[in-house]
């Protein structure tokens, strides 16, 4: 008991620290604590389900913090020209930052989002105000605006200085006024220094505007080097490091696309036409119009029914030569490649009638070939073989009722056991001659039933017994003759009334039909071939046809159904390494390793929702 109690140990311990850290809003380390849980119990549905939860919640909480961040971004943007749409803007970045906050306040980028959050909306705040100025407040808040900004530029600082001092007394905290006043207080303390700063300035907006965002942050690095409460230089800063992290976020972007572009093209190699959809759609939602990628996604449709035109082809291509293969085994009485002929049939068309039929046959008929004939590959080999050495040598010493005896031996385990059945009547033959001419009239009846069956090999097997034993058994040497003739020559028809020249004439009619093509002249085809077997069952040209004809007519529907079974345990077990996996990469922000091992997983199982679900949501954090 004792090694399956630690086991149970180890887990709950395990996923015991994992909920601590959960609690702790530790996510990664959680996942990370319950992915080793898992390793040791792979089939722990309560485990699965957990990761799989705060996996959820974790991309709820990233989600959020993106759109928090690009609506906050968006409302910086708007706030000069339109202020209504700003506070919309902050508005919802701040309903989506409380999600995310709600969820693991400790993350350290929520925090740095929570202080930007509260200066912007103090500023928010201040434009609201002004807005809210009476009309000749606000008359004269844009009079004097112009003024200080005049002043500034002429370098009159101290008359500047008053300016904004005065546009400060109508909107206290004006952002713009807050900062002319700071500048003009620089300007007035050391001039030089303030010059340096203008003309740094200067050349950081000429670089900005000529797009050489290297040199223009450069420039006003060095600003904020000398300034460092800069409110322009910074304003300049943030639009760079957005415009170089949308650059850095494209090329992350386009690597991903191209990933999975080439993913498609691979997937609509192998015929993998469903996942090779996904890739493509997975492109378009992160790239619009990449490459020839939307061409592509349209013409699966086409490739895909080419595809299976040729599938349905070629499996009817298969079926028909096994068909006939198996049939011509079954008439070689080679019933073991029969079997095998006809099961590669039913394995392509389960509901293949004639299949079915014939395939039943050939095992009864191996059954009792096995039963007749002891080889050296059956498992009785080692127990019937003696007796037959021991029973052939005390028949040749003239031992004849000590032979039977070993014969009988045989018969009771396998009564259709051919030498047994041969020296037997041998022996009785030799013991008491009217008791062979029981066995033998038995033995030669069942030929005879045979012969009526058109199973001549059969029937002449025990007409040659017969013979061996006593050759001058009466009419055996017909008999032979007659079993011997059904091998090479046609059967003819169980109806008397039909001739040959009536088989042929619906034979090349049924062509004939089949030749035209179309469904109604299948069926037409198919009733003259039906015709000839209700007359003549055995005729191997019209059940080769009728064959190919149903099976035809079944292709689209049980034939070309996804014959794909359910996964195998290794596959199984690989699906959920590869889905945890992908988990943990995404719990560690790595999404592009995170989307290969979904995809492993989609390899394995194309309808594996979770992994498609799992991929888009790694897609939507990278478009960010």
């Amino acid at each position: 008991m004792f090694p399956g109690d630690a086991f149970s140990q180890s887990v709950e311990a395990i996923t015991e620290r994992a909920e601590e850290y959960y609690k702790q809003k530790d996510f990664n380390r959680a996942i990370a604590e319950w992915l080793s849980a898992l390793e040791l119990d792979p089939e722990n549905e309560d485990i699965q389900k957990r990761i799989e939860s705060v996996y959820d919640e974790k991309h709820e909480k990233d989600v959020s913090l993106q759109i928090a961040k690009v609506q906050l971004k968006l409302a910086k943007r708007s706030l000069d020209s339109n202020l209504k749409a700003s506070n919309k803007k902050a508005d919802f970045a701040w309903e989506k930052f409380v999600v995310a906050y709600r969820i693991d306040p400790k993350d350290p980028e929520l925090q740095i989002l929570k202080e930007e959050m509260r200066e912007f909306r103090d500023i928010l705040e201040v434009e609201n105000r002004k807005k809210r100025l009476s009309e000749a407040l606000k008359k004269r808040y844009y009079e004097i605006l112009p003024l200080a900004r005049e002043k500034m530029k002429s370098k009159e600082y101290e008359q500047a200085l008053q300016h904004w001092k005065e546009l400060l007394s109508i909107v206290p905290l004006d952002k713009v006024a807050s900062e002319g006043k700071r500048q003009a207080e620089l300007a007035i303390q050391n001039r030089l220094k303030y010059e340096r700063i203008l003309a740094l300035l200067n050349s950081g907006v000429a670089y900005f505007n000529q797009k050489k965002y290297t040199e223009a942050e450069l420039e006003f690095k060095q600003v904020i080097g000398l300034d460092k409460d800069n409110g322009e230089a910074e304003d300049y800063l943030d639009q760079i490091k957005d415009i170089l992290e949308e650059k850095r976020n494209y090329e992350l972007l386009r690597l991903q696309a191209e990933r999975l572009y080439t993913s498609g093209i691979d997937n609509v190699k192998n015929k993998r036409f469903d996942q090779a959809e996904e890739d493509f759609e997975n492109v378009l939602s992160l790239i619009d119009n990449y490459k020839d990628t939307a061409n592509r996604l349209k013409s699966l449709d086409r490739l895909k029914k080419e595809y299976e035109e040729q599938q349905k082809i070629s499996k009817l291509k298969t079926i028909d030569k096994e068909f006939q293969n198996g049939l011509i085994a079954l008439s070689d009485s080679r019933y073991k490649d029969a079997i095998v002929a006809l099961g590669a049939v039913l394995s392509l068309d389960p509901v293949n009638s004639l299949a079915k039929k014939y395939i039943q046959l050939a095992k009864e008929a191996q059954e009792q070939l096995e039963e007749e004939m002891i080889t050296r590959d059956s498992p009785y080999y080692g127990l019937v073989n003696p007796l037959i050495v021991s029973g052939k040598l005390l028949y040749e010493k003239g031992d004849y009722t000590e032979s039977r005896k070993q014969w009988e031996r045989i018969l009771d385990l396998f009564p259709k056991n051919r030498i047994a059945t041969e020296y037997l009547l041998k022996c009785n033959l030799k013991i008491n001659p009217d008791t062979f001419d029981d066995f033998s009239r038995i033995y030669v009846n069942e030929g005879k039933k045979l012969l009526n069956q058109n199973r001549y090999r059969d029937a002449l097997l025990k007409f040659e017994m017969i013979k061996s034993i006593s050759s001058g058994y009466p009419g055996i040497d017909t008999l032979i003759a007659s079993a011997k003739a059904g091998l090479v020559k046609k059967p003819k028809p169980v109806n008397k009334d039909i001739s040959p020249e009536q088989i042929e004439d619906k034979i090349a009619s049924g062509i004939e039909y089949y030749r035209k093509g179309g469904e109604n002249n299948l069926k037409l085809a198919l009733d003259q071939f039906k015709w000839i077997t209700s007359n003549d069952p055995e005729n191997t040209n019209a059940l080769i046809y009728i064959n190919k004809i149903e099976s035809q007519l079944r292709v689209g529907t049980t034939v070309a159904q996804d014959t794909a079974g359910k996964l195998t345990d290794r596959q199984r077990k690989l699906v959920r390494s590869y889905y945890f996996k992908g988990i943990l990469y995404y719990s560690n922000e790595d999404l592009n390793k995170a989307i290969a091992e979904f995809q492993k997983v989609l390899l394995i199982d194309p309808k594996h929702e979770k992994a498609k679900n799992a991929i888009r949501k790694c897609l939507v954090l990278l478009k960010r």
